[in-house]
């Protein structure tokens, strides 16, 4: 079955095949986490590959090629990702490996007739040799082939991989119609996917996790060390934190500091706004200088999240990055 976009994409997706006699060879789809880029990506590459698409532009839904588009099997998509080992464990980085499997696809024209389709997700992900590797076949694509690369972090991609691409900014949804799918897809109460909808920093597609009662609770364990400290030993705090991956708790962490600075301008908080009263009590013991240098070293860490060589040491210094908001960190005698 083939994944359908969201309904807040389904408009930029008729305009982007309404244009296919000047679709590029390369696109990069770049927004927030959680907003859905991945399944416009894969409903955009379907599209690409439907052998009888409908008025629109959109994949049937029915043809051999949709069956095999949605089964991962199409001979004329690959899709590039990051990779699992036997054990089930998930790799941090798309390796060149991967990019120099491509050769005989790329050197040779569609199974089909019609166009090939390249998928990096997230194009983030590549190294730099991966990502020079790649950067031989963007330079002289072949006839008929589209590449399609997705990432939330396009800082992190190559300049010469991003200059070769035409870049589509995809936008979540507002609040109201964010709500309402969160409803439908959990049959949550609109209050509940409110609060969840906070939590996961208004990305639909994350809040959804909050439904899940093993996903809630490790959430509200990285919130609870979150918001003990600074009178939380540092080092507890990290004990707490690690036990869930870096991706997780980093931006909850950044979030966290961005309500106090909220709080402190005087503003209700954004994302936790059920711990108001600790997040202005946080906000009278900094200032503002203070929050904004805090909040730079945290942007700074996100370089980083995808491959600490050191987890533990990351994560020590990432609440160090925070409490450089409130000055020196007390330190109780298990510090």
């Amino acid at each position: 079955m083939i994944e359908k976009e969201l309904p807040w994409h389904a408009e930029m997706l008729r305009a982007e095949l309404a244009r296919l006699d000047s679709l590029p060879h390369a696109l990069l789809l770049l927004g927030t986490p959680g907003i859905g880029k991945s399944r416009y990506a894969r409903a955009l590459a379907a599209a690409l590959l439907c052998e009888s698409p409908a008025p629109d532009g959109r994949a049937c839904g029915q043809c051999d090629a949709c069956g095999w588009s949605g089964a991962g099997t199409h001979p004329d998509l690959r899709v590039l990702s990051l990779p699992v080992d036997d054990e089930g464990k998930v790799g941090r980085e798309i390796k060149v490996d991967q990019v120099r499997a491509l050769a005989e696809f790329l050197n040779v024209g569609g199974h089909r007739g019609g166009r090939r389709v390249v998928l990096i997700d997230p194009a983030d992900a590549m190294n730099t040799v991966t990502a020079n590797t790649l950067l031989k076949t963007l330079e002289e694509p072949g006839d008929g082939l589209v590449f399609v690369l997705v990432s939330h972090r396009p800082d992190a991609i190559l300049p010469t991989i991003r200059s070769r691409c035409q870049v589509r900014v995809l936008e979540g949804p507002g609040l109201d119609a964010a709500s309402a799918w969160i409803q439908g897809q959990t049959g949550g109460t609109p209050q509940e996917a409110g609060t969840w909808l906070a939590m996961a920093g208004g990305a639909p597609l994350h809040a959804t996790r909050f439904a899940e009662p093993g996903q809630a609770a490790a959430h509200r364990a990285m919130l609870e060390a979150i918001a003990g400290l600074p009178e939380t030993a540092p080092e507890a705090a990290a004990d707490a934190l690690q036990r869930a991956d870096a991706r997780l708790w980093l931006p909850l962490l950044q979030r966290w500091l961005m309500d106090v600075g909220r709080c402190h301008g005087g503003a209700e908080p954004r994302y936790f706004p059920a711990h108001g009263r600790r997040l202005a009590e946080l906000a009278g013991r900094s200032d503002a200088a203070r929050i904004a240098q805090a909040g730079k070293g945290l942007a700074a860490q996100y370089r980083h999240v995808e491959h600490p060589l050191n987890p533990r040491l990351f994560c020590e210094a990432s609440i160090e990055c925070y409490l450089g908001a409130f000055g020196a960190p007390p330190r109780t005698a298990a510090g």
